[in-house]
């Protein structure tokens, strides 16, 4: 099994200047965590998450490296954080994208456990599925943990229902002989 037998081939992306706020009402829309980002060539650009985003409501202070570890003493008030939501957006997602140090994607070749390496790793729970041909990265389908779980309950699902339906032949097979003698 690999990358391309679990991957979601229909892809919800964005282009670098959509805007924070669109981005946002897509992914609660269609109840997405990471959406990705491609340019007019359709290339991949990078991811835009739910993760970054959770980041950018915090204080400024706790942003900042090394910054504050304990915000327990902090006001746990929502105007702050709406105020800092709508400072961001209307800028475009091209700003907040996940690092590209940070992120991690395969291959439609990419077997199950490197997958699952790769999501273990991988601080979102998605991953980008990618061919590469030279520099150019073209984005073919996107793997999350529940492509995994789901693909894994379907063949456990069809197992299962294999098993009982030769438990209910042999039944059959051993009443037949039983009429017959």
């Amino acid at each position: 099994m690999t990358a391309k037998s679990i991957m979601s081939f229909r892809l919800v992306k964005l282009k670098p200047t959509d805007k924070v706020c669109d981005a946002l009402k897509m992914m609660y829309a269609q109840h997405i965590r990471n959406l990705p980002v491609v340019d007019e060539n359709d290339q991949f650009v990078g991811l835009f998450g739910i993760r970054r985003l959770t980041r950018l409501l915090l204080p400024k202070a706790a942003q900042m490296n090394f910054g504050l570890q304990d915000l327990s003493f902090m006001p746990d008030e929502t105007g702050e954080m709406s105020e800092r939501l709508k400072e961001v957006s209307q800028r475009p997602v091209s700003d907040f994208l996940e690092k590209k140090r940070h992120l991690m994607f395969c291959k439609p070749s990419t077997s199950l456990p490197e997958v699952l390496e790769l999501l273990d790793q991988s601080p979102d729970t998605s991953l980008p599925v990618i061919v590469l041909k030279g520099k150019k990265k073209r984005l073919v389908g996107m793997v999350s943990a529940w492509d995994v779980v789901e693909k894994m309950l379907v063949n456990m699902c069809e197992a299962e229902a294999t098993a009982t339906r030769g438990d209910e032949a042999r039944e059959q097979g051993e009443n037949e002989e039983v009429k017959e003698s």
